[in-house]
């Protein structure tokens, strides 16, 4: 992780910048939204070239850029993609780097206006406790990836892989899927935090590993899995 050196008042400008000229800069979209919003792919297309507006903002007003490096690794068509989860930065920016997949998402996210029906018009998947819930939840994802989509899963939760902390669901999701999973490595929580608005500078590292072919008994597919996120 490359982070830049600034001092707090510097970033607290900043941040107050970014965040004031982002929302200047979402008004015509959302015109545009209301006037496009039975079109998905007009949707889409309107939601990246909002997150372009913002990958600006935060290269030239906080400082913030990426890199990424294995995308040679992704295979083509539907996947698992089981990525670390620092921030929200991969919750906005994932849709442009791996083309409009799939998430798992917190269920009060889709009563939020705005992101709560572009939640809904990309097909991302609510997530909520109860078994019931979640075994709904899996179906919903391995229906997405049957659709020919990519799905991601942050098996984590928000916060730093520890190999002990990868949650059991990713290695259902795995076997009911039957396609390969991707893993994905990340440094976005030193630039862009839990618990601050602020946004420090520097580039966020994201690192594609192999695929994990399809077909592994769990208990090895999870080995792997967490011995990749947890290096």
């Amino acid at each position: 992780m490359h982070r830049l050196q600034q001092s707090l008042p510097v970033i607290f400008v900043r941040s107050l910048l970014f965040f004031v000229l982002a929302g200047v800069s979402i008004v015509p979209f959302l015109a545009a939204w209301l006037l496009i919003r039975g079109s998905l792919p007009a949707v889409r297309r309107l939601a990246d070239r909002y997150l372009a507006v913002l990958r600006w903002l935060l290269r030239m007003v906080c400082g913030i850029d990426y890199r990424l490096e294995g995308l040679e690794h992704m295979p083509k068509g539907p996947v698992l993609i089981a990525s670390q989860h620092e921030s929200t930065w991969e919750t906005l920016f994932f849709h442009t780097v791996f083309d409009h997949p799939v998430m798992f998402a917190k269920k009060p996210i889709f009563s939020y206006p705005v992101f709560g029906p572009l939640a809904r018009a990309f097909g991302h998947i609510p997530v909520e406790p109860g078994g019931e819930a979640m075994r709904a939840g899996f179906r919903a994802g391995v229906a997405a990836i049957k659709d020919g989509r990519r799905l991601v899963i942050f098996p984590s939760g928000t916060r730093r892989m520890e190999h002990s902390e990868l949650q059991a669901g990713v290695g259902v999701l795995y076997q009911l899927a039957n396609v390969p999973a991707v893993p994905v490595r990340l440094t976005s929580g030193a630039v862009w935090p839990r618990g601050t608005w602020l946004k420090y500078p520097g580039v966020i590292e994201v690192q594609i590993g192999s695929p994990i072919e399809a077909g592994l008994d769990r208990r090895d597919f999870m080995q792997i899995l967490s011995a990749y996120l947890a290096d």
